[in-house]
């Protein structure tokens, strides 16, 4: 009798999701946290989930060289609607791509923190999301475009 091997996949694996609650506008938190943590957090264009004006999120983005990091400041919010509407008390999303080093992310959760007028961080489970995947890949196709973008233009 032949034996079934199956292979399990974590899409999460390369990722650390912190939830941020904040009353700050998107650009004085992203102000901030290049201030308290010395990354590089620049404004793309807005985060486009669906149709419509009213599912568009402000993005910024930054890429880390040192260790490979690329690092997603996304608000939950607009005028409308939230992001991920399951999560109302949150206002922004960090999300951070080939976290490998927990110490610097540690480290970089202390420095969040301590920014005035940011009430909390804290990590959250991405696997408890619903959608989280389909979010995740229109994160990228997101950033591929605004590279693409980038490059063009230069």
């Amino acid at each position: 009798m032949a034996k079934k091997l199956r292979l399990k996949i974590d899409y999460f694996d390369e990722y650390d999701l912190l939830a941020v609650v904040s009353h700050l506008k998107d650009y004085r938190m992203a102000y901030c946290i290049n201030q308290k943590t010395g990354v590089h957090l620049k404004k793309f264009d807005d985060l486009a989930v669906g149709d419509g004006k009213e599912n568009k999120y402000s993005w910024y983005c930054c890429y880390e060289k040192e260790d490979h990091t690329t690092l997603y400041l996304i608000s939950n919010a607009n005028s409308m609607r939230r992001l991920i509407p399951s999560k109302k008390e949150i206002d922004y999303f960090f999300l951070i791509k080939n976290a490998v080093n927990k110490e610097k992310t540690e480290e970089f959760v202390r420095q969040v923190r301590s920014i005035e007028n940011v009430v909390g961080v804290f990590r959250m489970d991405m696997t408890a999301i619903k959608d989280m995947d389909v979010l995740l890949e229109i994160i990228e196709l997101h950033e591929m475009e605004q590279m693409k973008n980038k490059t063009k233009h230069k």
